[in-house]
């Protein structure tokens, strides 16, 4: 039986590295573009909105949302694109911009809605934005404000505006992500934003409709790049991106500066129309079991607690840290961005964001973090069997265990052990970023464990995070 359970656990540990090496997933102009866009868009803002940009880290933490929607909602994929060139009268200058009418005039020989509805989505999401500001409900504003950025960045995306997204009408298959995603991720340092101040827009759908064509001319350009460039590097290497980069840089970064200018004139316009709502002041401080409680609450809040495994610690490309306060809880805070200072176990910190469920492990995500005090006294581990550790109570809370070494699995990123105290075993997953060494250790091996409780989403199951040497102990003979 013991080689079944070995195999068993071979294969589902190779899952880990869904959701730990790619925490979250390119999409559409890839997630650091819609980034840029949502985080620059605060730049714009007029004085009076200052007190909007608390949540810029959270607007640009969600602008992704929109796509991770498209997972389980059959409508969200539409509201990313127009093919306005599958309309004849587009060519004629006199494309109607009342979707009923389109539906009315081309509904029986084209989806008119799968054809895609990004300026209608602007135009509606901008208006419930106003709504939102207006109700004070800043939670929803917020992450309405976040959506509305994915949108206008995508509808300033050459090949969201074509039939020809993919290029697959053209022999250039595939230059929608090498463009958007390969490109772009090479070049982040180039991105350069205009000075411009928001105004005041009069007609959100006429002001999107009137971007489009500009957009959409520079389809060709995109096609006759990927053309010279593949002729330079057919394999796609960096020859080839620097050749497309080269040709389509300008006009690409001029386009995400745009989108973020935009961006702001509707969230300007959006507060304006809510009839210039003061912005709230921070969050009333709650503890980490009472957002523990709900697994699906989502909002704005404010948590104050003791850093227990640091910034850099498990991930040195991303902010990824976890504090406990003195409801004995924990929770995880995230965002892609690397926290702006060093924030090490036994700080004190506020952390201001918002509350989210991503793949079943609570987070704050968008953070603003506040160094309050530091070399407060270590957070104690709760201890418990290592039966007892497979539990959604343990989310981002210390935890200790003591058992018997049953299975290892070395990777380059990461050691997986499996322990057992006769309960049933717990793994425990250690990440080459800490620096463990680990190497000594063999099945049978009699360890005490002290890590950070979280879930395996692809297993279903938990797993304690270690985060430094003195967290792993190795019994001696």
């Amino acid at each position: 039986m013991l080689w079944k359970y070995r195999r068993l656990c071979r294969e589902t540990a190779l899952l880990l590295v869904v959701i730990f090496c790619f925490p979250r997933v390119g999409w559409p102009w890839g997630w650091l573009a819609h980034r840029w866009v949502n985080q620059q868009a605060f730049a714009h803002l007029p004085a009076e909105m200052t007190g909007f940009e608390r949540w810029a880290k959270v607007v640009a933490a969600h602008g992704s949302d929109a796509d991770y929607r498209k997972a389980w909602d059959p409508l969200e994929s539409p509201r990313h694109w127009i093919d306005i060139d599958n309309f004849p009268e587009f060519y004629q200058g006199h494309l109607s911009h009342n979707l009923d009418s389109l539906k009315a005039r081309h509904g029986q020989h084209m989806d008119v809605y799968g054809n895609g509805v990004v300026p209608w989505i602007i135009a509606g999401v901008t208006e419930t934005l106003s709504v939102a500001m207006a109700a004070g409900d800043w939670g929803e504003a917020v992450l309405l404000a976040a959506d509305l950025g994915h949108y206008v960045a995508d509808c300033h995306q050459p090949l969201h505006t074509t039939r020809n997204y993919d290029g697959q009408l053209t022999g250039n298959k595939g230059i929608h992500l090498r463009y958007e995603i390969d490109m772009i991720r090479r070049n982040p340092d180039r991105l350069k934003a205009d000075p411009a101040r928001a105004v005041y827009v009069e007609e959100p759908l006429e002001h999107i409709f009137g971007t489009i064509r500009r957009t959409w001319s520079f389809v060709d350009s995109i096609m006759s790049a990927d053309c010279q460039a593949r002729k330079k590097d057919p394999v796609y290497g960096d020859d080839y991106y620097q050749v497309l980069w080269e040709k389509t840089g300008r006009f690409t970064t001029k386009q995400l500066s745009r989108a973020s200018r935009i961006l702001a004139d509707l969230w300007y316009t959006a507060w304006i129309d809510a009839g210039r709502p003061a912005f709230p002041p921070a969050a009333a401080v709650v503890t980490c079991a009472g957002l523990q409680a709900d697994p699906h609450a989502q909002g704005l809040m404010n948590v104050q607690g003791v850093v227990t495994i640091g910034s850099g610690v498990l991930d040195r490309e991303h902010t990824r840290l976890y504090i406990q306060d003195q409801s004995g809880r924990g929770i995880l805070v995230f965002d892609h961005d690397p926290v702006a200072e060093d924030i090490v176990r036994g700080d004190l910190v506020q952390v201001e964001g918002i509350i989210h469920d991503y793949r079943g492990i609570t987070e704050v995500s968008g953070p603003l973090v506040t160094v309050l005090d530091r070399g407060c006294a270590a957070v104690p581990p709760r201890a418990l069997t290592t039966a007892e550790a497979n539990d959604p109570e343990w989310d981002g809370t210390i935890i200790q265990v003591r058992g018997a070494v049953v299975f290892i699995l070395r990777q380059e990123r990461w050691t997986r052990l499996h322990l057992d105290d006769g309960s049933g075993a717990i793994v425990v997953l250690a990440w080459k970023d800490t620096e463990l060494d680990l190497r000594e250790v063999q099945e049978g091996d009699v360890l005490t464990v002290c890590g950070v409780g979280t879930y395996l989403a692809d297993e279903g199951s938990y797993a304690i995070l270690p985060g430094y040497e003195d967290q792993v102990v190795r019994e001696k003979d």
